[in-house]
């Protein structure tokens, strides 16, 4: 990998009197001369630290507000005032990142390095993140789900009826949220009491989506995928969720380089001001995965952490060994549906897999993890989010995304995205990067591009 590019870090400058002096004053003219004067990356800094500090103030607790006031400070801006004062500097910031080209990068991780400094760094992790561990696609999963039920069809099983079997499942749930197994094994015996089969008519959509599927690969429309994900969930039911399980884990045997990395991002660090308590290194991991391999990661790496998802209608967290004894561990986000390796009653943990999940947890009243994300992480202006692993299908989150960043313009989360072209045939120039990326910025997602899959690892390793 290349060695960054020292103009481009995140740096001061012996001027920052004339820096804050233009900024405070809203004088361009003045901020254009220090930018010819300087290198990119104090000038991106000053910049994005003057849009940072606005929106900061939007969400100053009112005894620093009251002690800001006695200091002559401003502290009351409206909403208004900072897009005013944003849309003037944002187009000094767009020539700066357009020059830079490819090497904008540099910057752009040297920022969120900063940025998970000040402890307001999540991760987002998409499909890419366990692809890399060997976990099939959204398209290989459908079609194995599809051609295992037309193969073998479902099986539903119950308990064997003899006075040494339990009439359900022998797990508790202990108070600190973990699942203990009676005997210390699983020995719990079932019969197959029915083996169901798609219907005419589903059969006929199965082998029209398997179809697509087969032909279109990773291309496969988003509609097609839902649509072959709903006729399974239709005849399944929760039971679908088991074979989801099983395809997951069986491909993948443990956590990508990937998941290790961002692992590494989240060992514990000490926050200013507190001498024995540490705090997580990320403000939160969100993920769309169903699979528990980021906790599984972080279980290597020694990092308590608790795994949220929806069971019913509650946000109920899995904490791992480390959590039930720690004073702190590292949240991890469950967006769609939670499924461990381990055995783990999945009866009433919600998935967002087939087109009616979708429809419910995105068109319905928001459940309780999605708003909470949305309002604490997403939609946060002084709070980024590094996506890792994901396409930008969902348009249901992406519209989240645009509707924060017409409110909060300038306050951009980022994105480790594969450059669509081989650089090696193509050049690269500021004018394709800027077409490239135009998609993803008008819903406030910056692109920080990169070539090969296997460049993921040393990229999250420089945000340490």
């Amino acid at each position: 990998m290349a060695t960054p590019d020292p103009r481009l870090q995140v740096q001061r400058s012996p001027r920052s009197g004339d820096w804050s002096r233009a900024l405070q004053e809203r004088k361009l003219d003045e901020m254009r001369e220090l930018a010819r004067q300087e290198n990119p990356g104090s000038t991106l800094y000053y910049l994005e630290a003057y849009i940072n500090g606005l929106y900061r103030g939007l969400r100053l607790a009112p005894s620093i507000k009251s002690t800001a006031e006695r200091l002559g400070l401003p502290v009351e801006i409206s909403e208004e005032e900072i897009r005013s004062r944003v849309a003037e500097v944002q187009p000094l910031i767009d020539e700066i990142r357009e020059n830079a080209g490819w090497d904008i990068r540099d910057f752009d991780l040297s920022l969120l390095r900063q940025v998970r400094d000040s402890s307001v760094l999540s991760l987002v992790l998409g499909a890419g993140v366990s692809m890399g561990a060997g976990a099939p696609s959204w398209p290989d999963l459908v079609r194995a789900l599809i051609e295992r039920i037309l193969k073998e069809g479902v099986e539903f099983r119950e308990p064997v009826p003899t006075a040494s079997n339990p009439p359900s499942a022998p797990i508790e749930w202990l108070p600190d949220g973990s699942m203990r197994i009676h005997d210390g094994k699983w020995s719990y015996k079932t019969r197959v009491r029915e083996v169901r089969r798609f219907s005419p008519d589903q059969q006929a959509t199965a082998f029209s989506v398997l179809e697509e599927v087969r032909s279109s690969g990773a291309r496969c429309s988003v509609e097609t995928l839902m649509h072959g994900a709903q006729i399974c969930h239709d005849l399944c039911g929760q039971e679908l969720f088991r074979l989801v399980t099983s395809a997951i884990y069986r491909r993948a045997n443990a956590p990508s380089l990937t998941h290790q990395a961002i692992a590494k991002l989240a060992r514990p660090r000490q926050t200013p001001g507190s001498e024995t308590t540490p705090s997580p290194g990320l403000n939160a991991i969100i993920t769309y995965n169903f699979d528990a391999l980021m906790s599984e990661a972080l279980e290597r790496e020694g990092v308590p952490h608790v795994a949220y998802a929806i069971s019913g209608d509650e946000l109920l967290g899995d904490p791992d060994r480390l959590a039930q004894k720690a004073k702190w561990a590292q949240p991890v986000f469950h967006l769609h549906g939670y499924t461990p390796r381990r055995p783990f009653l999945i009866t009433n943990t919600r998935f967002v897999f087939s087109t009616s999940q979708y429809l419910t947890t995105y068109s319905g009243p928001p459940s309780k993890i999605l708003d909470l994300i949305r309002s604490r992480y997403l939609a946060n202006p002084v709070h980024i989010a590094l996506y890792v692993g994901c396409s930008f299908m969902d348009e249901a989150m992406n519209r989240l995304l645009r509707d924060a960043f017409v409110r909060y313009p300038g306050r951009y989360h980022y994105a480790l995205l594969q450059w669509p072209h081989d650089r090696q045939v193509t050049k690269t120039t500021p004018e394709s990067i800027k077409a490239e990326s135009a998609k993803y910025l008008e819903f406030g997602v910056r692109p920080i591009w990169f070539d090969r899959f296997d460049e993921l690892p040393d990229l999250i390793g420089r945000l340490e």
